[in-house]
């Protein structure tokens, strides 16, 4: 007995993947951990700000160390919006 597969079950799984990652990495950014399917992809020079990319969005682990009010948080995001900061000349 052979099994055969639908032409649709390597697309239903790469959806069920992305989807998992997805809420997975949303749901410890809600709660403040670094996230875990998503991989580092830049480290920013303002105390360690680090960057992560998923598949369709980004993970930013703020450690801004500016003043005692430095930026400490996660935010769970859009790969489309830049948070890059210029500075101005």
């Amino acid at each position: 007995m052979t099994l055969k597969y639908s032409p649709f079950m390597f697309p239903f799984i790469l959806i069920a993947y992305w989807l998992i990652a997805f809420f997975v990495d949303y749901q410890l950014a809600v709660h403040q951990h670094k996230p875990f399917f998503a991989a580092k992809s830049r480290v920013y020079k303002d105390g360690g700000t680090t960057e992560y990319k998923g598949i369709g969005y980004k993970v930013i682990d703020y450690n801004q160390v500016m003043n005692k009010n430095g930026r400490t948080d996660i935010v769970f995001s859009s790969r489309l919006i830049n948070y890059e900061t210029k500075t101005a000349k």
